[in-house]
């Protein structure tokens, strides 16, 4: 019978040296929390996702309650990551299990990195494996200390390292994956004999001896945890190089990498151009043969179909834009369905907000923009209908109807239309 896996995600610091109002695993990140980004690396067949949290376990279950398969754990008191562990573990299996130790404020570990530590720790039979790496600055992180023979013999923190361990570059990266049994057994061996007196996760290996592994990472930049801003920068920087990649590789064109921000959980189809000072945020979702930019920003809810283009100084949010629409300037598009093969004219806006509550215009295909108009949602635009310029558009229009004017009449109609001379 196969092992479960089973996750102890590390979520108690409360970002002192981040100087954040709330808990450091809740930073933003590319438009997610850092925490966000540790959970979506675990691996797919890991059912359960136990979060440890201290003082603002409260706000962590806001943001996270109603993911599936996430439980809480609260540790009273922050006396070490050992004593974090020891405070979830009433919630994993005794046996018949594989326990996963991530830490929350370290978002660039992989998928598929957590996946190749697993299935070398079943491989060779070990009690505990711990992930490690080689940095070129070691300072301020644990150092793996091997044997002549290069197996591993335990961990020793930056402050109770001597001289020379101190010159060692390999060091815990901070996840380790360890059997239940071993788990329950050795965790509560560990003492806090140490500089900080704080009970130390990474004392696990000495404990578990000969059936302790180190699993060095191939990419050390996956070690990184964010502690200060200047390593929230540092995430940020390689998280987005990520995403380009990807995005490139799917057939995404970026003429401008490094003048595009697109944050996780953005969608591009094939073909589409970014075109330089794009920012798209999470939830945007662009479709294939599309064009971007220069200079516009979607926000979340933001839907392009195929062949819709958005041009420059242009917003859009909660929107949909159909297939070959445009939008080319200066606008703002927000809470809008907007057809196929509309044109929208340049200073359009979605004037979506009343005050109180949201409301949603509805602009069929075919439709004509003119430049400078205004609809005041809620209102529809049934399909070809068009508006001149500078119209402020107040009610429903029919199909095929052109409207003028402030408020927005039909041609022809009775109404002050203001003309230049």
């Amino acid at each position: 019978m196969a092992r479960a896996v089973v996750a102890v995600v590390l979520a108690a610091g409360e970002g002192k040296r981040m100087r954040t109002q709330g808990p450091k695993v809740l930073v933003d990140l590319l438009g997610r929390p850092l925490l966000w980004h540790v959970l979506a690396a675990l691996p797919a067949n890991c059912r359960k996702r136990i979060v440890v949290g201290g003082r603002t376990l409260a706000q962590l279950r806001d943001i996270f309650g109603a993911e599936r398969g996430v439980e809480f754990a609260r540790q009273a008191k922050p006396l070490g990551t050992a004593h974090a562990v020891r405070s979830a573990l009433k919630q994993v299996p005794a046996k018949g299990a594989d326990v996963l130790i991530v830490c929350g404020d370290a978002p660039l570990i992989r998928r598929e990195t957590l996946e190749a530590a697993l299935a070398a720790h079943r491989r060779t039979g070990a009690d505990v494996t711990v992930l490690s790496a080689k940095v070129a600055d070691p300072t301020g992180l644990g150092r793996i200390i091997r044997g002549s023979d290069g197996r591993l013999l335990r961990i020793v923190e930056q402050k109770d390292c001597s001289a020379d361990q101190l010159r060692i570059s390999e060091i815990n990266a901070g996840q380790f994956v360890v059997r239940a049994e071993a788990l329950h057994r050795l965790l509560p061996q560990v003492g806090r004999n140490n500089a900080q007196r704080e009970y130390y996760l990474t004392d696990l290996v000495a404990l578990a001896g000969a059936k302790a592994q180190a699993f060095l990472l191939a990419d050390a930049e996956e070690a990184r945890g964010v502690n200060q801003p200047d390593e929230l920068d540092a995430a940020r920087r390689l998280l987005q190089a990520r995403i380009l990649h990807r995005l490139r590789a799917g057939g995404v064109i970026i003429p401008a990498p490094e003048h595009v921000v697109v944050e996780s959980g953005v969608e591009v189809g094939e073909g589409t151009v970014l075109h330089p000072f794009v920012v798209l945020r999470s939830g945007a979702t662009i479709a294939a043969r599309c064009s971007v930019g220069p200079c516009a920003v979607l926000r979340k809810g933001a839907r392009l179909d195929e062949g819709a283009r958005v041009g420059n100084f242009v917003e859009v949010k909660a929107s949909r834009l159909g297939q070959r629409a445009k939008v080319l300037h200066l606008s703002y598009l927000g809470d809008a369905d907007v057809g196929a093969d509309v044109n929208v004219g340049a200073g359009t806006i979605t004037a979506n907000f009343d005050g109180v509550a949201k409301h949603r215009t509805r602009i069929g295909a075919g439709v004509s923009v003119g430049a400078g108009t205004i609809f005041v949602a809620p209102v529809k635009v049934a399909d070809k209908a068009r508006t001149g310029a500078g119209a402020v558009v107040t009610r429903d229009i029919g199909r095929g109807a052109t409207v003028v004017g402030v408020p927005a009449r039909p041609l022809g109609a009775k109404t002050k239309v203001r003309r230049h001379k």
